[in-house]
């Protein structure tokens, strides 16, 4: 199933099914389940019945299908609410870096014995088709196209099979990057965590739906040109075995995201060297998934428009 956050009237969880997006809470209600389900997407995985869930989906995309109609409350066409990022505010919002062959390869680097880890701040996240605001006199901002994963349950000290079992969904994430700031500091945190710098979506897309995670395409194109066109075969760290050698030293709760790196083709490895700049539009898909797709704007002109 897809599940997204939105915003109508609140923030809201709703499935995606189609070009609709069919809100949990009113839903579960209307259709007389016994059990009122959350409005919030954390609060959501921290109560998740998956067999009320699945029910539920079902339902809705059957009365979908046949067209019937539900009170305004339940339902929303895509185009007619704003699209949050799918968890908006995780507890945790953890990075690889160096985590694809072909990002090693074309920085002429060893492939790491173990997954690099760093955060990005949680105030950093974006919905789709919001602006990724340049911030000012910032010349090298970088897209980055990554695989993020969503935690479904508490996990520490885990086992393979239970790491696997923690992951709950998979998403898109561009783990933009103001790259003077990485590069001129000892610590990537500032230049990975200015506001805007985590577009998150469109959705999340549940584990069961992604038959292997390692084998899906993954691209970014800006302004319509391919500019990272790679596969999540290409990872050297899988998704448990990530969620594996975290959990050896933090908890890992409901609602905490996790990316997992970049393939190559980034804009500051390139010869000429390509950044982002207003006026432009960056696309991240991941098949299965979908696509992610966020403005550029300078930050004078996003001030202007608040």
């Amino acid at each position: 199933m897809r599940l997204v956050t939105y915003e109508r009237g609140g923030r809201r969880a709703g499935f995606l099914i189609n070009e609709r997006i069919y809100d949990i809470e009113n839903c579960t209600s209307f259709l007389n389940f016994e059990v009122k389900m959350s409005c919030d997407m954390v609060r959501l995985l921290e109560t998740w019945d998956a067999d009320l869930m699945n029910e539920l989906n079902q339902q809705l995309a059957k009365l979908d299908s046949q067209g019937e109609e539900l009170p305004l409350q339940c339902w929303a066409s895509l185009e007619e609410v704003k699209l949050l990022a799918p968890i908006p505010r995780p507890g945790k919002l953890i990075c690889l870096g160096l985590n694809y062959r072909d990002h090693a390869e074309e920085q002429n680097v060893r492939i790491p014995d173990n997954p690099l880890l760093f955060a990005k701040a949680s105030t950093a996240t974006l919905g789709h088709n919001q602006p990724i605001v340049i911030p000012e006199g910032s010349t090298r901002v970088d897209y980055e196209a990554e695989l993020a994963f969503v935690i479904g349950r508490r996990i520490r000290s885990a086992e393979a099979a239970d790491a696997g079992e923690a992951v709950f969904g998979y998403t898109c994430l561009n783990d933009v990057t103001e790259r003077d700031m990485q590069r001129g500091e000892k610590q990537w945190f500032r230049g990975k965590s200015v506001d805007t710098f985590a577009p998150m979506g469109p959705c999340i897309v549940t584990s069961d739906e992604i038959e292997d995670p390692l084998s899906l395409s993954i691209s970014s194109k800006l302004n319509g040109e391919t500019m990272q066109n790679s596969s999540t075969s290409n990872l050297i760290f899988s998704p448990p075995d990530i969620v594996k050698f975290i959990a050896r030293t933090m908890t890992l709760e409901p609602g905490d995201v996790v990316s997992t790196g970049t393939p190559g083709g980034v804009g500051v490895f390139r010869d000429p060297q390509i950044f982002l700049k207003d006026g432009d539009r960056i696309e991240i898909t991941v098949e299965g998934i979908g696509t992610l797709s966020n403005p550029v704007v300078a930050a004078a002109k996003a001030a202007g428009a608040r």
